[in-house]
């Protein structure tokens, strides 16, 4: 019994383990929006979102990639920039360098509506990603909850089986009465032992 315990109670810190190595992964992922692209129609202007889940109002880990490159001569120098204004037409993120270099600028911004100005010459394709982590700000409440949660359940788990266990023990000990004090069956006798045949009105005749 003490064997199957302890069994038991590995397989739940296992399981402890495995939940919340899922949500770490899951804390860490990241949605991405892809603003500006090769093959498509360049947009000085576009709006971005910031959304954080269940409402929260945490800022959340941003990561902005970008990288300009020449159409007819990709060793070409030229000036390019982007700048990421708020609602309240404050600049929270910029960015001024040259063609064929790759930026990429980490942040943490409060969710909300967001606008992407890009500045760049002609034959220039933008390519320009924002990746943001929308669970990073819940990742610590999370572990807790469900931490919590599979524990709950273990104790519950435990807790049935005893109850279930009680039950059929009970059940075994009401049925373990003397013969007396047990219902009588409906039905023809049957014949258990030699004792219920003596005492039956039923015997063999005696043979001289």
């Amino acid at each position: 019994m003490e064997r199957k315990r302890i069994l038991n109670i590995t397989l739940w810190v296992v399981a402890l383990l495995i939940v919340n190595v899922i949500w770490s992964n899951v804390a860490r992922s990241e949605a991405p929006q892809q603003l500006n692209d090769r093959g498509f129609e360049f947009q000085p202007e576009r709006a971005v979102s910031i959304k954080a889940v269940f409402g929260s109002d945490a800022e959340l880990p941003v990561t902005m990639t970008s990288e300009f490159v020449h159409r007819d001569d990709p060793n070409r120098s030229l000036n390019v920039s982007w700048m990421l204004i708020d609602a309240s037409n404050n600049v929270v993120l910029r960015w001024d360098g040259l063609t064929n270099q790759v930026a990429v600028i980490e942040a943490d911004l409060p969710p909300g509506q967001y606008t992407l100005n890009t500045t760049a010459g002609e034959n220039v394709d933008a390519i320009q990603k924002l990746d943001i982590a929308p669970f990073a700000p819940i990742a610590t409440i999370g572990h807790v909850l469900l931490s919590l949660l599979l524990i709950a359940l273990a104790f519950g788990e435990s807790a049935v089986r005893k109850f279930i266990a009680k039950k059929i023990e009970q059940s075994e000990a009401s049925d373990d009465k003397p013969k007396e004090f047990r219902k009588t069956r409906l039905g023809m006798p049957e014949i258990d032992g030699h004792e219920e045949m003596e005492d039956s009105p039923w015997r063999e005749p005696i043979v001289l």
